[in-house]
């Protein structure tokens, strides 16, 4: 089956620029920016961008309408989170998002991140109980996107009634739905609804582990050849071993998770089984727990932490490894983001001619 590579568009507050996370952004989160980094990762080979949610960012769904009027085919994952807004609100707006661009839409359910932004949104449900309304909330939009007739759905948590949209999406069955997860019930609710189970990357020996524990939980649902699993990694790639160390040095030099709040809070106060695991990793004697795998991005922010450093020849090699483990998505970003993919789609895109590259 083909693999899938994805970009990133950083519209968070730190915007983007030749260093994480700085106080203020080098290259402020406009859609004229995002708009560059779009085309490039388009003409780099790329067929998806993760559109990301939360506080510190600007809104997912309209951030990605107005991007995807300037470009051409490329995908939009756009992220929300479940139970801030109704499901069959969720389900009509993607599908219009589905209809503007032509079936370009995938959608990445963020169940949760901090009880501190959670409680922002005005979301109070512990880890197990978003996850718990995670599940519903899905049962309820993929019924809808189905198209079946009205929906009733009484559960725990909603109550609906009839609930139809007079226009589907135009993905068939609906835009694939990416759950990212490392917690049980995480993965349990992964196992039941995701065509793309996501998770921050480690080892390559653990990405198999996951690889095999989803696929096992996704067969009692009659699911296994549905589910997919992602890594979100970042790149930094360079002509020899040595550029590529002190480029990715060179991103943390100055920087300071405090400088924005939420990444603190969320690295340092988790619930998040994914964010633990790479905390463990980051604490290690070395930042490098192999030769291309560096943990020196989880020092600086929360969230996806390890990056691959190295060379064409290394980071394709790295890759190759996570697809020999059973990984068959990748949701990749480097900062600054539009030369980064630049770089990747040139160097590194023809040397991944063995993992089938998807395409447009």
């Amino acid at each position: 089956m083909p693999t899938e590579y994805a970009w990133f568009l950083p519209t968070g507050e730190y915007g983007d620029g030749h260093r994480i996370n700085s106080k203020v952004a080098e290259r402020p989160p406009t859609v004229d920016y995002l708009s560059q980094v779009a085309r490039a990762a388009e003409g780099a080979g790329f067929v998806n961008l993760l559109v990301p949610t939360g506080t510190h960012c600007l809104d997912g769904w309209m951030m990605g309408a107005a991007i995807a009027e300037r470009t051409d085919s490329i995908k939009f994952c756009v992220a929300f989170r479940p139970g801030l807004m109704s499901p069959v609100l969720t389900a009509q707006q993607a599908a219009t998002f589905d209809i503007i661009t032509g079936g370009r839409l995938t959608v990445n359910v963020v169940t949760g991140s901090t009880p501190v932004d959670q409680k922002r949104y005005g979301d109070h449900l512990d880890h197990d109980e978003r996850y718990a309304r995670t599940d519903e909330f899905l049962e309820i939009v993929r019924a809808i996107w189905a198209g079946n007739g009205p929906v009733d759905h009484k559960g725990p948590i909603y109550d609906i009634e009839g609930a139809v949209l007079y226009a589907a999406p135009v993905t068939k069955p609906y835009p694939p739905i990416y759950l990212g997860a490392s917690s049980d019930a995480g993965r349990r609710a992964g196992a039941k609804h995701a065509d793309v189970h996501m998770m921050w990357a480690g080892e390559a020996e653990e990405a198999a582990r996951d690889a095999a524990d989803m696929k096992r939980r996704a067969a009692e649902f009659g699911r296994e050849d549905a589910i997919r699993l992602g890594l979100r990694v970042h790149i930094v790639c360079r002509e020899t071993k040595a550029e590529a160390r002190r480029a990715a040095e060179a991103l943390i030099e100055g920087s300071d998770i405090s400088n924005i709040r939420v990444w603190s809070d969320m690295r340092n106060h988790t619930e998040s089984e994914g964010q633990r695991r790479m905390n463990e990793l980051g604490g290690r004697d070395s930042l490098w727990i192999t030769d291309t795998l560096w943990m020196g991005v989880n020092s600086v922010r929360a969230g996806a932490g390890a990056a691959l450093v190295g060379t064409p020849d290394m980071i394709a090699a790295a890759l190759g490894e996570y697809v020999d483990a059973g990984v068959g998505s990748f949701i990749l970003s480097g900062w600054p983001h539009l030369e980064e993919v630049e770089i990747f789609g040139r160097e590194v895109m023809p040397l991944l001619k063995d993992t089938e590259p998807a395409t447009l």
